[in-house]
């Protein structure tokens, strides 16, 4: 779940990525996986360190725990909560992100593409790698399932919110920013929540409220499919392979003003308020719309993203692609959908991006030839808002 890049850390401080409290390195727990006991860091040389000696035992502590959520149990290690990433302890900053998205949104998809994408497009000169076991093996997973077996990932399970909902923590290092021997280096900590569907069992001391309130920007996922003039224009096999909900739908300012309702719920705002933070509105599945001629032929969103060009992130053509969004929707007569959100959000962009490139061939399948659309756009806006890219 959540929003984008916090201000730098203070370097003799350090906030958890789990929890988000603020202590000193000090305080950080070292457990001893042979006799289970607990050392503190001494000096300013062992909180950076990946291990300290145990005082108890004098082997190696080599598990860092959170002192407010950290927990460990020497029989089932594997189950050991608050584990700090040694990346983390020496980061020039925590980048925490969160992504909401609705029943069947394709939010699951367009993470794994997304930091596919991010991690291979040589111009960005970005440096991405998974600080932990759990975020390697959900982007293994997933990253399998899209690109090896053609098929859909997993969808996020609503019933492993909360606690049991663990953030992927990755880190970051933008080597533009390079000089001399040193790189800027970030946590990069993705949420990955659910919306609407859970606006109504939003507990304000669960995790996911902590996420969301964490957050200093949001992306949020939807399925364009829910808006019901496209829906008719749509081909019937096509909604249905692209994995669009049959039937009855929520209307798509209802969707829009649940999944406000969830945000502002987590972030303790009253129904009155605007979010002020800026949110990414990500039409997923765009390239259903991309076979329409009441979007203009030669409209920039059609064409592959030069978002990033010449080592710079071009705000000129973020705002045409926001505008081309605009005028189409209001076009197709969906002008109370762009209602509900300058109702809820101050700072919003729309963008359109597709994972794949196309509409699957058959219903819960991924065609073979892969080719994501403008799938980085909404994380470059991000990026250039906070200042992490220029």
């Amino acid at each position: 779940m959540a929003g984008i890049f916090n201000k730098f850390m203070n370097r003799g401080k350090f906030t958890c990525p789990f929890c988000f409290s603020e202590y000193d390195k000090e305080r950080i727990k070292y457990v001893c996986p042979d006799c289970g006991e607990t050392t503190y860091p001494k000096t300013s040389a062992e909180k950076k360190k990946p291990s300290i000696r145990c005082e108890h035992c004098g082997r190696m502590a080599t598990v860092r725990l959170c002192p407010e959520c950290g927990e460990y149990n020497k029989q089932i290690p594997e189950e050991a909560k608050g584990v700090i990433p040694l990346g983390a302890l020496d980061a020039d900053g925590s980048l925490p992100f969160c992504i909401i998205g609705v029943s069947s949104s394709g939010k699951t998809n367009f993470i794994t593409v997304m930091l596919h994408e991010l991690s291979r497009v040589s111009e960005l000169r970005i440096a991405l790698s998974a600080q932990n076991k759990y975020t390697r093996d959900v982007q293994r997973e997933n990253y399998t399932n899209i690109y090896e077996n053609h098929i859909p990932p997993r969808p996020t399970d609503p019933t492993e919110l909360g606690d049991r909902l663990k953030p992927q923590l990755w880190q970051i290092k933008n080597l533009m920013r390079q000089k001399s021997n040193t790189t800027p280096t970030y946590t990069f900590t993705i949420y990955d929540g659910a919306g609407e569907d859970h606006s109504e069992r939003l507990d304000p001391s669960s995790a996911i409220c902590g996420y969301i309130n964490a957050s200093n920007a949001i992306i949020i996922t939807l399925d364009p499919l829910i808006l019901t003039n496209l829906r008719r224009m749509i081909n019937p096999d096509v909604r249905r392979n692209s994995g669009a909900s049959e039937g009855d739908t929520n209307s798509a300012e209802d969707i829009v003003n649940s999944v406000a309702a969830y945000i502002k719920a987590a972030r303790g705002l009253n129904t009155n308020k605007m979010l002020t933070i800026p949110v990414a509105v990500v039409l997923t599945k765009f390239d259903t719309i991309l076979q329409l001629d009441s979007l203009p032929a030669g409209a920039v969103v059609r064409k592959p993203s030069m978002t990033f060009s010449r080592g710079k992130v071009n705000l000129t053509e973020i705002s045409q692609v926001n505008e081309e969004i605009r005028d189409w929707l209001y076009g197709i007569g969906e002008g109370s959908f762009i209602a509900a959100l300058e109702s809820n959000f101050k700072n919003f962009y729309f963008f359109g991006v597709s994972s794949y490139g196309e509409p699957p061939e058959t219903q819960g399948s991924v065609n073979e030839n892969i080719k994501p659309h403008r799938i980085l756009d909404p994380v470059l806006w991000l990026f250039k808002e906070e200042k992490f890219i220029d």
